[in-house]
């Protein structure tokens, strides 16, 4: 199959966050398994651009990758608007339709990776002129949190603009059953599939190859809560740092590692609200890391908490998961298959509870460990991608079908 995505980013734009690495390791897998995939994207990396050739084919392990030059007017007219600073943009890109109108001939289907950006816009209306299935997926930012940041602004987009694509898609696609009930209260019935997001476990560290510790400044033979994720109000670092200061009462030992980009500029509180409580070298904040660093660090944590209020399917667990790091997290992060695979824990989103699962936790021992081996073989058996996308490949099939029945029986088929 030849097959098109529309992604608001693509590698190495690791700024914007999991659908980066979830959208880029599907494609990958798509063409080790024989497809052709070519990603339409902007050159945006949440608040900077990327240094990639624009408007033109670049190959990125073995996938063709546009990366279009973005124009963001509304932003930098209004920079001085937090939310608009601070938003990944509508990510208008000027020769994306010329480049749609030239290529889409050669298609079998269009995928779009998430909604409120153009090339989703662009692509699924792209698809519809040329009679192409469209395949959508909205990565979790339906949900009913993530619909209350800006809300007035995405109620009305979605009325005037997205409803209609979304109305007329072959196949909605949801990574958990809570995005599949997204759609439907919304008002969206066509037919939809779930299709998780996987993980390649043999990228991960089960022990650490270097020393994590001097690079992050982690005191020797100190016990290690991570955070990874972007720093937003909805990802629960707040409640967080509040449930660690209670949990330093009973584990002095620990220390607390939230890394990842500072998206809405809330390291310095959350710093200060540690220094406050008498416990500031014990917050670290190293930013956002890659490469070896950050899958030492994975292997290195003894617990890797998510207080997320508002998840699609998050990559960061999965990958703490592969590291063989049992996992703390919220419902919101939508996985409790974890708790029934023995691999973590689910806690309600508030930090009493939060601190008190942390407690638990670090009091299990060694079967803190025997969670973490449990963790690794639970992703290794359910979430690899190639199973992933063996799963993703039958929707496609089913859709590409019934795509076709539709168009032959319709009158102006």
């Amino acid at each position: 199959m030849r097959i098109l995505y529309a992604a608001l980013g693509y590698k190495p734009a690791y700024k914007i966050g999991g659908p980066v690495v979830s959208v880029s390791s599907t494609a990958e897998c798509l063409v080790k398994k024989g497809h052709e995939v070519v990603v339409f994207t902007s050159n945006s990396n949440l608040t900077e651009d990327l240094d990639v050739p624009t408007d033109q084919p670049v190959d990125v392990n073995g996938v063709q990758v546009w990366y279009f030059k973005r124009e963001e007017y509304i932003k930098r007219l209004f920079s001085y608007i937090p939310y608009l600073s601070q938003s990944v943009g509508f990510l208008y890109s000027p020769k994306m339709r010329g480049e749609l109108e030239r290529i889409m001939p050669s298609f079998d289907l269009v995928h779009t990776q998430c909604p409120f950006v153009y090339p989703t816009y662009a692509c699924a209306n792209a698809a519809f002129r040329f009679g192409k299935p469209l395949f959508y997926q909205q990565r979790g930012l339906f949900g009913t949190n993530h619909l209350k940041r800006r809300a007035l602004k995405k109620r009305l987009y979605i009325l005037l603009v997205e409803g209609r694509i979304l109305h007329r898609a072959t196949t909605l696609i949801a990574l958990t059953k809570e995005e599949l009930h997204a759609y439907k209260a919304l008002g969206f019935d066509a037919p939809c599939k779930i299709v998780p997001n996987g993980v390649d476990v043999t990228r991960y560290r089960q022990h650490p190859e270097s020393s994590a510790d001097e690079k992050l400044g982690i005191p020797a033979g100190a016990r290690v809560i991570l955070f990874m994720g972007r720093l937003n109000s909805t990802k629960g670092a707040d409640i967080l740092v509040e449930a660690f200061i209670d949990t330093q009462k009973r584990h002095p030992d620990t220390v607390l590692v939230i890394a990842g980009p500072d998206e809405s500029n809330i390291a310095e509180s959350l710093r200060s609200t540690a220094i406050r409580a008498g416990i500031g070298p014990k917050v670290l904040f190293p930013g956002m890391i890659t490469g070896d660093t950050k899958l030492d660090l994975l292997a290195r944590a003894d617990l890797f908490c998510s207080p997320s209020h508002a998840e699609g399917f998050s990559m960061a667990i999965l990958e703490a998961l592969a590291s063989a790091t049992p996992v703390l997290i919220t419902p919101s992060c939508n996985f409790p298959e974890v708790e029934a695979a023995g691999a973590g824990k689910v806690v309600a989103e508030d930090s009493k509870s939060l601190a008190q699962s942390l407690c638990e936790m670090l009091d299990m021992g060694d079967s803190l460990r025997t969670m973490g081996d449990a963790a690794r073989n639970f992703v290794a058996r359910d979430y690899t991608w190639d199973c992933i996308t063996d799963q993703l490949l039958e929707v496609y099939e089913e859709g590409i079908q019934r795509h076709h029945r539709i168009a032959q029986t319709s009158p102006l088929g």
